[in-house]
C-alpha cells in the first residue's frame, strides 16, 4: 500500500465508512459513503499512467490498489482489481484518519492463468470447441519431449491430452484444427499419409470413425465441416470448396479461418484473426445447411468470433467496422453484433472502446447472456507495455453490460492475441483460450467464474 504519511501534530481521527455492494466482480464498481469525506479533498498522484490514484488517499483490496473517484460529497467509488475469486479484505486509508476497513466478495478469475502443454514453437494459434470440455488442436510441429497430432486442450483437468487416435507417424496432420460437425459430439480429423487426403468424422467418448468425406485438401492447411449428411465444406487460404467439387469463391477475407455452425449443422460462418491488416472492408460469405452461400456481408474488416442463439435464427458476431470517429478510413473500431441471420439484418449493436479488440462471444443456454473476449494494450508500472485480457457478460436481448472483467497479469506472458471462448455451464465459468503470439507456448488458458 501507498500509505499517506499522518500529521505528527495531530492524532489520527476515527474513519466511519460504509461500502455497497458487498460482493463485486473483477472490475467492477463498489461505493464508498461517509459523512467525514467531504472534509478531503483529494489530491492527485504526480504518476500520469495513474490518474485515479491519489497521495492522500488510497484504497487496497488485499494487496492491490484499486483506482477511485469522488461521485458526491459524501461518496468516493472505487473500480476492484483484477483478482482472482474470494474474500478480501479492503483497506481505506486517508492522510490524517485512522484507516477504514470492509469486506468484499471478489468474483474473478477461477485461478492463476495457465499454458495450454504445447512446445515453445507451436504451430498451434486456434482450436475448436469441445462443448464443456475444451478446446480441440492439431499439432504440426515437432519438438523433442512433445507428440505431434490431434489433441485437447482440457479445461477441466487444465492438461493437454493427444489422442493416441490421432498422432502423427507415416500418416500426417492436414487440418489447421479438427472441424465442427452438424452432429452433437462429433468432430472432424484428417491424418492422411503426405499427397493424400482423408478428411473423416468421429464420434467422441471413446474416439470412432463413423464415416468419411469428400472434403480433403491433399496439401494440407485447410478448415473443414459438416453440415448434414451430403453436405462438408472446405477451406484453404480462401479458397471455399463444397463437397470437394464445388468451388464457391475465393475470399481474401477467409486466409485463415474456422468454421463455425449453428445447431444442426443449419448455418454456417468462417471467423478469421484479428491481427490480418485487409486495407479495408471485405465480403464475408453465410452459408445455409446445404452450403450455399445465402448473401454475404461486405462492410466489416474482421470477423473475429461468430456464435447462434439456440433455433439459429440470431447470429452474434465479434467484429471489426471501420471507425467513424477515425481520419483513416482503416482505422478499425470492435463491437459486438446480433444479426438476423437469415437475412444477416441488424438486430442490435454493442460499440466496445476503441482501444479494446475483441476476440470471440459464447452463447449461454441457460441463461440470457453472451460472453465476449477481449484485449487492451496497457503501460505496466514498471514501464512495459503489455496486453490485458477481459471477459465481458452481455444481457442477450440488449447487449447490456452485466459485467467486464480483466483478468490478472502473467509475469511470463505480456502477449494477448486471438482467442476462443468455451462455456462449461456445469461450473458457472467461461474459459478464455488465446494465441499469445510466436515462441511462447501458443495457447493460454484464462478461466473466470461467472457473476
Amino acid at each position: 500500500m501507498v500509505a499517506a504519511c499522518q500529521d505528527p501534530a495531530r492524532a489520527p481521527i476515527p474513519l466511519t465508512v460504509t461500502a455497497e455492494p458487498a460482493a463485486q466482480t473483477a472490475g467492477g464498481v463498489v461505493t464508498l459513503t461517509s459523512e467525514q469525506f467531504p472534509e478531503l479533498a483529494l489530491l492527485p498522484s504526480p504518476d500520469p499512467l495513474r490518474p485515479l490514484r491519489w497521495t492522500n488517499f488510497a484504497i487496497l483490496v488485499g494487496a492491490d490498489t484499486a483506482d477511485s473517484w469522488r461521485i458526491g460529497p459524501t461518496q468516493i467509488a472505487f473500480r476492484v482489481p483484477p483478482l482472482l475469486t474470494g474474500n478480501y479484505d479492503v483497506a481505506i486509508g486517508a492522510e490524517g484518519y485512522d484507516q477504514a476497513r470492509a469486506a468484499l466478495f471478489v468474483v474473478g478469475q477461477a485461478f492463476p492463468v495457465y499454458w495450454g502443454g504445447l512446445n515453445a514453437y507451436t504451430s498451434v494459434l486456434s482450436g475448436t470447441v469441445f462443448p464443456s470440455r475444451g478446446i480441440l488442436i492439431a499439432e504440426t510441429y515437432s519438438w523433442p519431449g512433445f507428440t505431434t497430432g490431434y489433441g485437447l486442450i482440457d479445461v477441466q483437468s487444465r492438461r493437454l491430452t493427444m489422442y493416441p487416435e490421432f498422432r502423427e507417424g507415416t500418416r500426417r496432420v492436414k487440418m489447421e484444427a479438427p472441424g465442427p460437425s452438424y452432429r452433437p459430439n462429433h468432430f472432424v480429423f484428417d491424418l492422411s499419409p503426405s499427397g493424400t487426403a482423408a478428411a473423416t468424422v468421429w464420434r467422441a467418448d471413446p474416439w470412432t470413425v463413423v464415416d468419411t468425406l469428400p472434403c480433403g485438401e491433399p496439401l494440407g492447411a485447410y478448415a473443414a465441416a459438416e453440415l448434414s449428411a451430403t453436405t462438408c465444406l472446405s477451406l484453404r487460404f480462401g479458397t471455399l470448396v463444397r463437397n470437394g467439387v464445388d468451388t464457391l469463391g475465393l475470399f481474401p477475407s477467409l486466409w485463415w479461418g474456422n468454421f463455425r455452425l449453428a445447431r444442426n449443422g443449419k448455418w454456417a460462418v468462417v471467423t478469421t484473426s484479428s491481427l490480418g491488416a485487409f486495407g479495408g472492408p471485405l465480403t464475408w460469405p453465410v452459408l445455409d445447411k446445404s452450403g450455399t452461400v445465402v448473401y454475404t456481408i461486405d462492410t466489416l474488416h474482421h470477423v473475429t468470433g461468430a456464435a447462434f442463439s439456440t433455433a439459429g435464427d440470431t447470429m452474434y458476431l465479434t467484429a471489426g467496422a471501420p471507425d467513424p470517429a477515425a481520419t483513416d478510413p482503416n482505422e478499425v473500431r470492435f463491437a459486438l453484433m446480433a444479426l438476423e441471420t437469415a437475412t444477416g439484418r441488424t438486430i442490435a449493436t454493442r460499440a466496445f472502446a476503441s482501444h479494446r479488440v475483441l476476440q470471440d462471444v459464447a452463447v449461454d443456454p441457460l441463461r440470457p447472456l453472451l460472453y465476449v473476449g477481449g484485449f487492451e494494450r496497457e503501460m505496466t508500472a514498471d514501464g512495459y507495455l503489455t496486453f490485458r485480457q477481459y471477459l465481458t457478460v452481455l444481457h442477450r436481448e440488449t447487449l447490456d453490460v452485466v459485467a467486464d472483467m480483466p483478468a490478472t497479469l502473467s509475469p511470463s506472458r505480456r502477449w494477448v492475441s486471438d482467442a476462443t471462448l468455451l462455456h462449461q455451464a456445469g461450473a458457472g465459468r467461461v474459459s478464455v483460450v488465446g494465441w499469445c503470439g510466436f515462441d511462447c507456448g501458443g495457447l493460454w488458458v484464462f478461466t473466470f467464474d461467472l457473476p
